[in-house]
């Protein structure tokens, strides 16, 4: 927290140790009393001498803005900074400046001043926790709401995007009014977005990746260099998988880590499994769950925990494989062949049980342990799929 006194100084509180009370001392001692202070990226501080100044979280000078010359600027009353804390408003007399910081170079730009006649002192300035809207009130009681994003872009008529930021980006669905804040924990741009199936969002800057989920309201970020040419698959509704050059990257939304990564040339949907905490082990609830089952080629089926890296399997098999998909315990996985012969894998016990021929479909029941298979004209169910021989 930040304070400023008669005396031109300011001070600096700090609340982290409660025992011993609130640690305080002198950032730094300004030109003038600073009516206007706030804290941001920088500290912005302004008072009657027509100046608007930037420190850095130590009390050092980061730039200066001097007004005194000009005619119609009367001392600065009151200062907000928006959410991301990269512009901030200062209010004056019958108006406002505006200051955002350069991407660049991190240094702060005068981007320009709002004049409104007859509206005499501002004395109070805030920002919706959005930043999308600024709300303005002077001394004789109005109070005035300005629309504060960049730019407004409509995305194929179902979506729009609200910039209010460079790093901030507003995503409503034009359908419903639901929204959801896009941001740069880094304080990166945002160059590009994209939404799949109208649900998965994909966002990218200049050193990272953005995505989410518009139901769940899940955002990751992660650093990326890539090449340009990523294909984003969103069979699992918990994790976002990136193909990129024969290799396959799994980031779980929500998380702002890499998941998991692995080669592969097979990016069929039938042909990779990814479990996350579906189903835990009743056991050992607290155990993570977090697996992949992929094709290492056509005939050889690795299953990876994703958590330690470790492999926990490898299953080479002697005809071509066109279809696998573990369990919701990821503890048995299902393949097939191009034969139609239907297998299960236990992983625990690395052994192998052929439990249907001339297979043309098959499918875990949801949230169970229970197999539906089709053979030819029959309908096969295994409820007890421990003892696939019953």
């Amino acid at each position: 927290v930040l304070s400023g006194h008669l005396d031109q100084r300011i001070y600096r509180f700090y609340f982290d140790d409660a025992s011993r009370g609130v640690a305080h001392w002198e950032l730094c001692r300004h030109t003038t009393v600073p009516y206007a202070l706030a804290w941001g990226e920088s500290v912005c501080a302004a008072g009657s001498d027509q100046m608007v100044v930037f420190y850095d979280k130590e009390g050092m000078l980061l730039q200066r803005f001097d007004y005194s010359r000009d005619e119609q600027e009367k001392e600065f009353t009151v200062a907000a900074f928006n959410p991301s804390g990269e512009t901030v408003v200062v209010g004056s007399f019958n108006r406002f400046r505006i200051f955002t910081i350069s991407q660049h170079d991190n240094s702060w730009q005068d981007s320009g001043l709002k004049h409104v006649d007859n509206l005499y002192t501002i004395t109070a300035l805030a920002w919706k926790c959005d930043g999308s809207r600024l709300t303005v009130g002077s001394l004789c009681g109005a109070v005035d709401l300005y629309d504060a994003c960049i730019r407004r872009v409509r995305y194929k008529g179902k979506f729009e995007f609200t910039y209010v930021s460079t790093s901030t980006v507003i995503v409503k669905r034009l359908s419903s009014g639901s929204r959801i804040v896009l941001k740069s924990h880094f304080g990166y741009e945002v160059t590009k977005i994209n939404i799949y199936e109208d649900r998965f969002l994909i966002a990218h800057t200049h050193e990272t990746l953005l995505m989410g989920d518009l139901e769940s309201c899940k955002l990751s970020e992660v650093p990326w260099a890539g090449s340009g040419n990523e294909k984003f698959h969103f069979d699992n509704e918990k994790v976002c998988m990136i193909y990129n050059s024969g290799e396959l990257t799994l980031i779980e939304y929500g998380r702002n880590e890499i998941l998991g990564s692995c080669r592969t040339e097979h990016m069929s949907p039938h042909l990779i499994s990814v479990r996350l905490n579906d189903a835990r082990d009743p056991k050992r609830p607290d155990v993570e769950l977090k697996k992949v089952a992929f094709l290492l080629d056509l005939q050889t089926i690795r299953i990876v925990e994703l958590v330690s890296g470790i492999t926990e399997a490898t299953i080479n098999h002697e005809a071509k494989v066109d279809w696998m998909e573990m369990n919701g315990r990821a503890t048995k996985l299902l393949f097939r062949d191009k034969r139609r012969a239907l297998h299960l894998y236990d992983i625990a016990s690395q052994t192998r049980t052929t439990l249907l021929a001339f297979c043309s479909y098959v499918q875990w029941v949801p949230n169970s342990d229970v197999v539906v298979a089709q053979n030819r004209a029959n309908l096969c169910v295994w409820y007890h799929i421990d003892a696939p021989e019953r």
